[in-house]
């Protein structure tokens, strides 16, 4: 089960998982991703940026931040992050600034979690294990994280060039449609969830499902309203558990997902070190 009739725009390889991909958010800034690679063997952090649309490498580092920390989002060059220091809960204990280039920390706020940004504050709430009541939400400069009063309030959108699929479990209304139509597709029973984007004429599933050997498989499928199958491609190794994998430690704060896509471009991980670019359209 692998079709291909899409042109790659790039395919990044590392030594190392990559556990989660961060874009920038700001319009106006130079485009490009930061990849997040752990090695838990060697308790080592990797940061990898790379310019879009033609997924260049612009740097390869080990940041000065810890390893149990997470990235959350990326503005005007700066990635933002959640420190997890508590052994027995996976909730932040810190939100930070790093320069992703060069791995060195700008700054850093104990006990505070983040909850929108843009290309130049930070919108921030103070988090306690504790106190349960929500807390004021306060503001920081973005460059060097100094508080600030401002009457702007926090943006709700991200990157206009950025787009992310919409997650669609068993109790949607819409599984029925989502599941006979891969059915129809791909002869394939989908477990339990599924992430869908519409881009143009393209219809984009990303899936789980079970082999006969009872290991999970992931797939991504391409098709358009011709149910023409652009592409059909495995992404992922096979996974020897009774539950969906799951990342314990944080979510970025745009975009969830399995793939997402760059103007013409999708971006999925094909295996747990690779990072592939397809055009969605032909390119001149």
């Amino acid at each position: 089960m692998s079709q291909n009739q899409l042109p790659i725009a790039f395919q990044l390889s590392f030594s190392e998982s990559v556990w989660r991909l961060i874009f920038e958010q700001v319009d106006l800034a130079p485009p490009r991703f930061v990849a997040e690679l752990r090695s838990h063997e060697t308790q080592r952090l990797t940061y990898v940026t790379a310019e879009l649309p033609p997924g260049t490498l612009l740097s390869q580092i080990q940041p000065a931040v810890p390893f149990h920390s997470a990235l959350v989002g990326l503005w005007n060059g700066l990635a933002l992050y959640h420190r997890f220091d508590n052994n027995r809960l996976p909730v932040p204990t810190a939100l930070g600034a790093v320069d992703p280039k060069t791995g060195q920390i700008r700054w850093e706020w104990p006990q505070h979690t983040l909850k929108a940004a843009n290309a130049e504050l930070v919108w921030a709430q103070r988090a306690s294990l504790t106190d349960t009541t929500l807390s004021p939400v306060v503001v920081f400069r973005l460059s060097d994280g100094e508080p600030v009063e401002t009457a702007i309030k926090p943006p709700a959108g991200h990157n206009s060039r950025l787009q992310f699929p919409v997650s669609y479990t068993t109790s949607s209304p819409w599984w029925p449609v989502i599941d006979r139509f891969l059915k129809k597709m791909g002869q394939i029973q989908p477990i339990e969830s599924v992430d869908y984007l519409e881009v143009a004429d393209k219809l984009i599933f990303s899936y789980y499902y079970r082999e006969p050997n009872d290991r999970l498989r992931s797939s991504l499928l391409i098709t358009d309203r011709r149910q023409t199958i652009w592409l059909h491609q495995p992404t992922g190794p096979g996974i020897e558990t009774t539950g969906l994998p799951s990342d314990a430690s944080a979510r970025p704060l745009v975009g969830t997902g399995s793939f997402c896509v760059w103007q013409n471009q999708l971006i999925t991980q094909l295996n747990s070190t690779c990072i592939t670019s397809y055009f969605l359209t032909p390119t001149p």
